[in-house]
C-alpha cells in the first residue's frame, strides 16, 4: 500500500473548513434575529386587539429566544438556525393575516354577516392557538391559509356593508 492512498475520513477533513461554516452558521443566526425584529415591528405597527398582539409578541420573544441558544458547537446548528427561521416566517404569515381579519371584522362591524364574522374569527382563534401551543410549522401555515381564505370571502361581504 503506497504513501498517496488516502481513507475516506481523511479526504473529508482535508474538504472541511471549519471558518465557513461557522461564518454560515453566523450569518444565518443574524439573518434569523432580524426576522424576528422585523415581525417584533410589524405586530407593534399593526392595528389587532392588544390581547392578540401581546400573544404575537411573546411568540417572536419565544422565538428569538429560541434563535439565541443555538450555539456553534452543537450537532448541525446550521441546520436547526435554519429550521427555525422557517417558523419566524410562519410566525410573519400568520401575523399578516391575523391583522387582516381583524380588519376585516372591523369593516364588517355589527351589520355583517354573521357567519362570515363567526368563521373569521374561528379562523383566527385557530391561527392564535397554533400561535400560543408554539405550533409554529406546518401546522399554523395551515390554519394561517384557511385565515387567508375566510378573510377574502369576508372582504366581499364587508365590500357590499360599506
Amino acid at each position: 500500500m503506497s504513501n498517496n492512498t488516502t481513507s475516506r475520513t481523511s479526504r473529508i477533513e482535508a474538504k472541511y473548513k471549519g471558518h465557513r461554516s461557522e461564518d454560515r452558521f453566523f450569518a444565518a443566526r443574524n439573518n434569523a434575529k432580524q426576522a424576528c425584529e422585523n415581525l417584533r415591528t410589524a405586530i407593534r405597527k399593526s392595528h389587532i386587539h392588544s390581547v392578540m398582539r401581546d400573544e404575537l409578541l411573546e411568540a417572536a420573544d419565544r422565538a428569538e429566544a429560541l434563535v439565541k441558544d443555538v450555539e456553534p458547537t452543537q450537532i448541525h446548528p446550521g441546520a436547526e438556525i435554519r429550521q427555525l427561521a422557517k417558523e419566524i416566517e410562519h410566525l410573519q404569515f400568520a401575523e399578516q393575516w391575523v391583522a387582516a381579519a381583524d380588519r376585516v371584522l372591523n369593516r364588517l362591524g355589527n351589520s355583517g354577516p354573521a357567519d362570515a364574522r363567526r368563521e373569521l374569527e374561528q379562523a383566527q382563534d385557530a391561527v392564535m392557538w397554533c400561535i400560543r401551543a408554539n405550533e409554529w410549522n406546518g401546522q399554523l401555515t395551515a390554519a394561517g391559509s384557511q385565515l387567508q381564505e375566510a378573510v377574502a370571502a369576508a372582504e366581499i361581504h364587508a365590500a357590499r356593508v360599506s
